[in-house]
């Protein structure tokens, strides 16, 4: 359970506390109808009353209530979606990566994003997921933001509630791994990764119940997509990977061998025009520092294969460097993130070859039991009739 953070640790860009106003009182005396003077009473002359917190909240207060209850649902998981998109966003080739861009952020039609100013929101404005759930909420005066930080909140509130198109990330158990690589038909890495995590949509529960039927009678294939981390938020976001055209998009069974493509592209070498020497270029630091990660990982993406490549070869142990070639990423289904740190990602890829793809064994249906049972009940009843007859016999 995350430690209480002290108040004064807590950035004032977003949180600023309630200041008291200062209160105008005066003695006011009235008369009655007679003329009588009465007794002095005091008043407070406020400019504006507000009703109740529970009956009134500012839409800035709605917005960061709603990316609270994210952040309380799955922390992790948040954190980790937030990293996604600020390692897009750093990238030097943000017109590649940095796709969708914020509606806040578009500039103007067929220009692109406007990214000087998204990192500079990002870098000044975020802090980390544990502050800003330690930070109260009732008393926070949102009147008072500046436009970089409502830019930076509405920021937030679209990256994990109001976008429709960003998938749901839910941290899962690396218990879980081997039973899942197993039913799956992929092999097991032989490291546990750093983060594992479970991806959905919102429509992907519609088209789960009309394909119901079509899985029951034949079982998808999986296989481990490798991809440069930076890469990662176009590909879940809208299905498409930046792949040469013409060329095919390779997955594999095994994750050893995708971690070998999670390789980040050479950064463009510049030539300087005073001295001509050629110089390498140095990427660009993240843009939001305050994540639990703190830096961009190797990321493999269990993807359920088309139905044109729906072969169930993966299961069987001989084709334990089974290898997938899909021409359109838009095919692919993302079903399952797995996080490496860069330090564990070596030691799997040079823990060559891995581990063997473990056969699903799955018991017998309640068919075949049932089946199995009614048999075992007539040979015994057989058995006991065979008995008695040869007793009788003997009489």
């Amino acid at each position: 359970m995350d430690t209480p953070v002290p108040m004064a640790m807590v950035p004032t860009s977003l949180n600023p506390i309630l200041n008291q106003r200062p209160v105008n009182q005066s003695r006011i005396r009235t008369k009655t109808a007679d003329g009588e003077p009465m007794d002095s009473v005091l008043v407070s002359n406020r400019e504006k009353v507000h009703p109740p917190a529970s009956s009134w909240l500012n839409p800035l207060q709605r917005q960061m209530e709603e990316v609270r209850q994210a952040l309380r649902a799955q922390p992790h998981a948040s954190d980790i979606r937030l990293l996604i998109f600020t390692a897009a966003a750093s990238s030097q080739e943000h017109e590649r990566t940095l796709v969708p861009v914020p509606p806040q952020f578009q500039a103007e039609p067929g220009a692109g994003c406007q990214v000087d100013r998204l990192r500079r929101s990002v870098a000044d404005n975020w802090p980390s997921c544990r502050l800003m759930l330690d930070t109260p909420s009732a008393d926070e005066q949102y009147e008072d933001l500046n436009a970089d930080d409502v830019e930076a909140l509405h920021l937030l509130h679209w990256l994990l509630v109001a976008t429709p198109s960003s998938p749901i990330l839910r941290r899962m158990s690396g218990l879980h791994l081997r039973r899942l690589c197993r039913v799956l038909g992929l092999a097991r890495p032989t490291l546990e990764p750093g983060h594992l995590l479970s991806i959905s949509y919102r429509d992907q529960d519609q088209d789960q119940n009309q394909d119901q039927d079509d899985q029951t009678s034949r079982k998808p294939s999986y296989a481990f997509l490798g991809l440069p981390f930076k890469y990662l938020y176009r590909f879940l976001a809208t299905g498409c990977l930046e792949h040469p055209p013409g060329e095919p998009i390779r997955l594999f069974a095994q994750p050893e061998t995708a971690l070998v493509h999670c390789e980040e592209l050479a950064e463009p070498v510049q030539s300087s025009p005073e001295t001509g020497e050629e110089k390498k270029t140095s990427p660009n630091p993240l843009c939001w520092r305050n994540s639990i990660l703190s830096a961009p990982q190797r990321a493999l993406v269990i993807c359920q294969l088309p139905a044109e490549l729906d072969e169930s070869i993966a299961q069987s142990p001989e084709k334990h460097f089974l290898e997938y070639f899909v021409q359109e990423s838009v095919g692919l289904r993302p079903s399952y993130l797995l996080l490496f740190d860069e330090s564990v990602a070596a030691q799997v890829m040079f823990a060559w070859p891995g581990r063997r793809i473990e056969v699903e064994i799955t018991g017998p249906s309640l068919a075949q039991r049932s089946r199995a049972r009614l048999l075992g009940w007539a040979r015994s009843v057989g058995l006991k009739l065979g008995a008695f007859k040869r007793a009788l016999a003997a009489l």
